[in-house]
């Protein structure tokens, strides 16, 4: 407003204020906290703050619907308003493979098991994996709707909108790099070995991609499908459109569609703030340390630029999803407004803070299924109680606390069982309990 007057320049912030007051109080009226939460943060800081003392009109409301009640008083503000959102407790997150999935996993597995919530469990980490997820790979249900999937398995719209409706659940998945992703999962799960280019991480790799291999053997074993275009498999791109753009660029458009947050791992940190805001959480629900690193012997040691290009144009479909959700990552951080950057700053001195007080700098192996290990970090031995439970849950396997969870399952399901009416035992079991229906003969 450079050469208006103050006089003007005080009109017009008073314009603009009214007019945001009535778009919020527009907003509540018809019930959209949400929508309310997300549209003050995108205000500029100068502004949100002069909001924030400014009271709302007092609104009546024929129903109860209001959050907090079927009236907001004079003395509600903007900021009160802007606070209230329910927590999400729905969350379908879709794993995929060496993309820092399996950390948001353990953020999952600690919230719910906090509160008592359910998750949709099978027999190991996969459920159905490499086949599209179906209700029959998962155990039982118990009637209940369940809170999370969390597990490795392959998207598939119909039966994950059947489990996890849209409108009562979020969408979550996470994808990398695919330079970094293509060659951490390629060594990991010793894709160079299955085709017969041995086990060097370094001319493995190399070798592999002078030629990648045919479509015919990209069933050859159950891991073999991640030897191109692991991530697209995972969300559930069919093979045969690899080499198809305009299919592969449809299937992208549907998945954004699909996915109410696409995390990028390589920027970690910041998807972790926007996890919070998406699911209404605490900076404490979604705290993380990095788990299920690789030991430095399972790396390549280099990848040159031409390997490197190769990669790119081996996984081109992981590529141009990357670089769209990539895309969509910063653009959803902009919506945000200033007010991101503030709680980024918080929770990475959160994160910090933790770290220095639960562990050591020294690194050790911890073993996470059958003789594989990956890096672990060294807890203190000298931590109080309730401080070395926190900790202790921050870095348990996934293996591990899918056992535990499969074992608080069958406990749950038992108590049911146990609580239901034995009819077979005759001595405890009689209908002169009521006598509504006794029978009198004529």
């Amino acid at each position: 407003m450079a050469g208006t007057s103050p006089s003007l320049r005080r009109t017009l912030l008073g314009c603009l204020l009214v007019m945001c007051v009535v778009i919020i109080t527009f907003m509540v009226v018809f019930d959209n906290a949400d929508l309310v939460n997300s549209w003050t943060r995108r205000l500029p800081k100068t502004l949100r703050q002069t909001l924030s003392e400014v009271p709302s009109q007092t609104l009546q409301r024929s129903d109860e619907n209001v959050t907090g009640g079927g009236e907001i008083n004079a003395d509600t503000t903007i900021r009160e308003l802007n606070l209230k959102c329910s927590p999400v407790q729905h969350v379908l997150f879709l794993k995929t493979h060496k993309a820092g999935s399996s950390t948001v996993t353990n953020i999952l597995f600690r919230y719910g098991d906090a509160r008592g919530l359910t998750f949709v469990l099978g027999d190991d980490t996969l459920i159905g994996w490499p086949t599209r997820f179906r209700l029959g790979q998962a155990f039982a249900f118990d009637g209940t709707r369940p809170n999370f999937l969390a597990s490795h398995t392959r998207f598939n719209k119909k039966t994950m909108n059947f489990l996890f409706p849209h409108d009562a659940s979020k969408y979550i998945t996470i994808v990398r790099n695919p330079v970094k992703q293509f060659e951490s999962v390629f060594n990991y799960m010793g894709v160079g070995k299955v085709f017969g280019f041995g086990n060097d991480p370094t001319e493995s790799i190399k070798a592999f991609l002078k030629k990648g291999i045919e479509f015919k053997d990209i069933t050859k074993t159950r891991s073999s499908p991640l030897a191109r275009n692991p991530q697209s498999f995972d969300l559930g791109l069919d093979y045969k459109f690899y080499q198809d753009a305009k299919a592969v660029e449809g299937y992208i458009a549907f998945l954004d569609k699909e996915f109410d947050l696409v995390m990028i791992s390589d920027y970690f940190d910041e998807s972790a703030v926007l996890l919070k805001r998406v699911l209404c959480w605490e900076f404490e629900d979604v705290l993380f340390v990095k788990t299920n690193e690789r030991l430095d012997k399972e790396r390549a040691v280099s990848i040159s630029d031409d390997v490197k290009e190769n990669i790119k144009r081996w996984n081109k479909a992981d590529m141009v999803l990357f670089e769209h959700f990539n895309k969509t990552l910063w653009n959803k951080i902009k919506m945000e407004g200033e007010s991101f950057y503030e709680d980024l700053a918080t929770f990475r001195k959160m994160k910090a803070d933790l770290k220095s007080q639960c562990f050591t700098d020294q690194m050790s192996n911890q073993l996470v299924y059958g003789n594989k290990y990956v890096k672990g970090l060294t807890m203190r031995s000298d931590l109080p109680p309730e401080l070395k439970q926190k900790c202790e849950r921050m870095t348990r396997t996934e293996n591990n606390y899918l056992a535990y969870l499969r074992k608080k399952r069958s406990d749950r399901l038992a108590g049911i069982f146990r609580a239901l009416p034995d009819e077979d035992a005759q001595q405890k079991v009689s209908w002169d309990v009521a006598s509504d229906f006794k029978y009198d003969p004529v």
